[in-house]
């Protein structure tokens, strides 16, 4: 008996290691592409940070001198400190409006519900690029929509000019990607809700909870992991402002809203600082990161057992 057992595990790990060598050599192809779209590119970037190279003639090991001139260079900084506010503000907008969607829409009855879902995800859908054109036409200063509207109603004293105004602009922008990304925020809020135990709503009910009280004690806590991933994303999207940035300013008026991928696009392709521009890239995703893992740490993502 115990030699058939033996067997029989023996057995066991050779299907086992065979399952694992099989599922390695289908994961070939994708790691491969991983590695040759993401690992080596990053390395590389890092590399170049330490050199100095035009694209044409020999890279020159310089060092920490990329770094210095970097943080010597005021539109770098101020480029960076664009992308923050407006990284700060989509978040902010992205991440409310969202979660509030999806807590209105677990309310309503499913053919209803499905029609929401699908209106308030649809910018989701949108090219940054589209939907930046599209707001470009909408806060033009003299033929915008917003301002004719606002004309039209009487409120002609809040006129603005959305997109020439500094610091204006970043908010105007800010608010644009939110409300692009809160779809994504509102489906991933959504889909934690609907699968959540209705025992505990059905106890809350019999205690004579609210919905407000069920949303603080209930709702929130239980999402937290929910909430987490959603923020990681709309972090790492936000910090993407190029597509948005230049099809709504191109980066304008002056550098008013010139962001930092805009600058490290300048640097490396207008002006062939090709070592400079990495480093700043490099301290710009050290700057994500860092954001990231504070935010992780400050929501948490404890998991409820029920």
């Amino acid at each position: 008996m115990t030699g058939r057992k033996v067997e029989a595990g023996r057995a066991g790990i050779s299907t086992t290691r065979k399952l694992q060598l099989i599922g390695g050599l289908f994961s070939l192809p994708a790691l491969a592409m991983v590695m040759f779209a993401t690992i080596i590119p990053v390395v590389w970037n890092i590399v170049l940070s330490f050199n100095e190279w035009n694209g044409v003639t020999d890279m020159q090991f310089t060092g920490f001198s990329n770094y210095k001139a970097l943080f010597a260079d005021d539109a770098s900084m101020k480029a960076i400190g664009y992308s923050l506010v407006i990284a700060l503000i989509a978040t902010v907008v992205s991440m409310a409006f969202g979660i509030i969607t999806s807590l209105l829409i677990y309310k309503v009855t499913r053919v209803e519900g499905a029609i929401y879902r699908f209106v308030f995800y649809s910018p989701v859908m949108l090219p940054l690029s589209v939907v930046g054109l599209l707001f470009t036409l909408v806060l033009a200063t003299d033929e915008g929509l917003l301002n004719n509207m606002l004309a039209a109603i009487g409120l002609g004293n809040l006129q603005q000019a959305w997109l020439a105004q500094k610091g204006l602009v970043l908010v105007v922008i800010g608010i644009v990607q939110g409300w692009r990304s809160s779809g994504t925020v509102m489906m991933l809020v959504y889909t934690g809700l609907i699968g959540l135990p209705t025992d505990l709503f059905e106890s809350s009910k019999l205690d004579g909870a609210t919905y407000k009280q069920e949303i603080r004690y209930i709702i929130l806590p239980l999402l937290r992991p929910t909430i987490q991933l959603a923020l990681s994303m709309c972090v790492m999207s936000a910090f993407k402002t190029y597509d948005i940035v230049f099809a709504m300013t191109g980066g304008g008026p002056g550098d008013i809203s010139k962001t930092a991928p805009l600058k490290i696009i300048e640097q490396a392709f207008m002006f062939n600082k090709y070592g400079l521009a990495s480093a700043n890239s490099v301290f710009y995703a050290l700057i994500v990161v860092i954001i990231l893992f504070i935010l992780r740490k400050g929501i948490g993502g404890e998991k409820y057992e029920y």
